[in-house]
């Protein structure tokens, strides 16, 4: 009797690790398929998203910004991402700030840069000591690093009361100044003055 125990206890373990080796075998080989990338077609996008809502929160969970989009796509090896109908609300301390509107868009992924082509429309809300203000171009550059905007494209504004035209542009949030380029024509109004 204690013959057949001694097997046994050597059996079962032995029968078990050839059965777990098999299954290990078996699992090694389905899992070693090789594979083989097929490269895109450079022509066709990689990938389409279509119908795009997203909010973006701050630290204390306000709202920070929205984006609206009917479509986005990009292409293999490109760092580009394109964007259709592209709706951008940006808030500051949960309220509305800005809302950037345009036909197309081109998100530059390595760079961080935006440019906002066709019927661009960017709309600041008034705040206080700040009055509401309109900005009407063709292309805008913006870089997201910086906190800036630019266009050498003829712009239309308006600020508050002031409105005008010129033939591009540059903002910088940051160092805080505006520059119109060339060909200015504005009525600026004074409200201290009336």
């Amino acid at each position: 009797m204690s013959t057949i125990r001694s097997r046994s206890n050597w059996i079962f373990p032995l029968i078990l690790a050839i059965g777990m080796g098999g299954i290990s075998f078996w699992l090694d080989r389905i899992t070693d398929i090789k594979t083989v990338e097929m490269p895109l077609n450079p022509t066709e996008p990689k990938y389409i998203i279509k119908d795009i809502q997203g909010e973006q929160f701050d630290e204390e969970g306000n709202i920070h910004q929205t984006m609206i989009a009917t479509q986005a796509q990009q292409f293999p090896q490109q760092s580009v991402i394109y964007i259709d109908n592209p709706d951008i609300n940006l808030y500051a301390e949960a309220a509305p700030l800005y809302h950037i509107t345009a036909k197309t868009g081109q998100y530059h992924t390595d760079s961080r840069q935006i440019d906002l082509i066709d019927d661009v429309s960017w709309h600041k809300n008034a705040r206080p000591h700040e009055p509401e203000a309109q900005l009407n171009t063709s292309i805008l550059h913006i870089d997201t690093q910086t906190q800036s905007a630019r266009t050498s494209a003829p712009i239309e504004y308006t600020y508050g009361l002031s409105h005008g035209t010129a033939q591009g542009f540059e903002y910088n949030k940051q160092q805080g100044f505006l520059n119109l380029d060339s060909r200015v024509r504005a009525i600026i109004y004074d409200p201290k003055q009336h």
